[in-house]
């Protein structure tokens, strides 16, 4: 039989032996549940510590990149301009004493101005007919002035005189350099087109010549040159395309006639198609189109044919004119895609008349050249047959 004794009977040293055993759970449970609460409590204000830490780290690198790229847009913002909106040009016809050359502000968007301002006569001498107030209008109006020099008598034969003399032609670079800065002319446009193939050396001698002495002064040299001769690739005509564009700040094609006053068969001054045949051409023969301006016309022809289907007459006229033409007489106009223009043809006092019309469509279409193969702007001949209404609904 097993005994049993209560507490107070128990003999000393098993009641020593009872306390221990006490002591020793009451510290086993502390153990096992103080202990680890206080070292979670522990940890986690460790990682909340941490954790702050580390979104402090987050935040300052955060804002530490945030700033390095504000700094970054500054700089790029300070060093890099800002892309430079196309050139628009705009020729006039007359000279200082024309009041249309006078007072340009009504054209919107038209930066540079290129009057018939320089020319050499008969005798090969040079003719100026610029002004002061000329310039101070333009300038006021925040426009360039590129004079456009011309040989009044500009044939074949005449070019050739005079390129051919070395005497003469230095002479000349001379005096177009001095009248430039003389009247601050922002630039020269040279117009001289009536070059013979065989002197396709002495026309490039001569710009070369011009270039690097307007080049002295920063002033601008511009060269208007018709499309090349189909199948030639550059290599017989008379203006070598990789010395002009190496020589000249802008090159313009002249983007007219499509069809000549003198060609057997009616067509269009200018046409889209054309044009980009053309513009095509140009920059595979070294002209770089970063310096090709798009010369763009503002007339148009009315072809006017006999019975028998002869051209009898074709005047040139505005666009501007003949849309009001067409429009007031109620003649149909036929959109044509490829041509980027319209079409009518029509009857009339027993004559066949046929028109290809550009309109503010139509140029813009043309314009779209621009940006399309990266040209320089544009040019338009001449502001003496478009209004600065009809410019504005273009530019």
């Amino acid at each position: 039989m097993k005994h049993s004794y209560p507490s107070y009977n128990r003999p000393p040293a098993l009641r020593q032996l009872y306390k221990y055993l006490w002591i020793f759970f009451l510290l086993l449970f502390l153990i096992t549940l103080i202990i680890p609460t206080m070292i979670v409590f522990s940890t986690g204000s460790g990682s909340l510590a941490m954790n702050k830490s580390l979104t402090s780290s987050i935040s300052q690198k955060s804002s530490a990149v945030t700033e390095d790229n504000k700094i970054s847009s500054v700089s790029v913002n300070k060093h890099v301009s800002p892309k430079e909106s196309p050139l628009s040009i705009g020729w006039v016809t007359g000279n200082n004493n024309n009041s249309s050359t006078q007072d340009l502000s009504a054209y919107h968007n038209l930066k540079v101005v290129s009057p018939a301002l320089v020319s050499i006569n008969n005798q090969y001498n040079l003719q100026v007919n610029s002004n002061p107030s000329l310039i101070n209008t333009m300038h006021t109006q925040d426009k360039k002035i590129w004079a456009r020099f011309i040989i009044n008598n500009d044939t074949k034969s005449n070019v050739h005189t005079f390129l051919s003399n070395p005497s003469k032609t230095q002479e000349i670079i001379k005096k177009i350099y001095q009248v430039s800065l003389n009247n601050q002319w922002d630039g020269i446009n040279l117009d001289i087109e009536n070059v013979r193939s065989q002197d396709r050396d002495l026309f490039s001698q001569f710009v070369k010549s011009l270039s690097n002495l307007l080049n002295q002064s920063k002033i601008v040299l511009s060269i208007d040159l018709p499309p090349d001769s189909k199948g030639s690739n550059n290599k017989h005509g008379p203006f070598d395309h990789k010395i002009i564009g190496n020589y000249c700040d802008y090159i313009i094609f002249m983007g007219y006639d499509q069809h000549w006053s003198t060609d057997p068969v009616p067509g269009p001054v200018t046409s889209l198609s054309w044009l980009k045949e053309n513009v095509q051409e140009f920059t595979k023969t070294s002209i770089p189109p970063q310096k090709m301006i798009l010369g763009l016309p503002a007339y148009t022809r009315v072809w006017q044919q006999d019975n028998s289907g002869k051209i009898v007459k074709n005047p040139a006229t505005s666009v501007q004119y003949v849309e009001d033409l067409v429009t007031q007489n109620h003649r149909n106009l036929n959109w044509n895609s490829t041509l980027g223009e319209y079409y009518t043809s029509y009857t009339a006092n027993n004559r066949v008349y046929q028109v290809w019309l550009p309109t503010v469509t139509s140029f813009k279409e043309y314009l779209d050249l621009i940006p399309q193969y990266h040209l320089a702007g544009s040019a338009i001949w001449s502001l003496d047959l478009m209004s600065a209404s009809y410019w504005n609904q273009i530019f």
